[in-house]
């Protein structure tokens, strides 16, 4: 939960990532983009709140500090790191299976 002392979990994509996203647009495939956003902001949520909570994050722990999730329904799979002391969550790899 955010409070102005403590603000919420923000998510970040790097360059490659952030890359894959704006081909899935270019490409025309504009819902499964916007699918993929929305489900990327419920798991900063949900990553957020569980990491608050001392609680563990979602996806498998890959033992080198990446979390990896296959994105249900969606031809997509996510790897990220946490980063507690900025309070952010950081897409490292998105993959997407077309």
């Amino acid at each position: 939960m955010s409070t102005p002392d403590r603000p919420g979990w923000t998510i970040y994509c790097n360059e490659d990532s952030a890359t894959v996203l704006e081909a899935m647009r270019r490409c025309g495939e504009t819902e499964l983009h916007d699918q993929l956003v929305r489900f990327l902001q419920a798991r900063a949520l949900e990553a957020g709140a569980a990491a608050d909570a001392d609680k563990p994050l979602p996806g498998l722990p890959m033992g080198d500090g990446r979390y990896n999730i296959d994105v249900p329904r969606l031809p997509v799979l996510i790897s990220y790191t946490r980063y507690p002391g900025l309070r952010e969550f950081r897409v490292t790899d998105l993959i997407w299976l077309f």
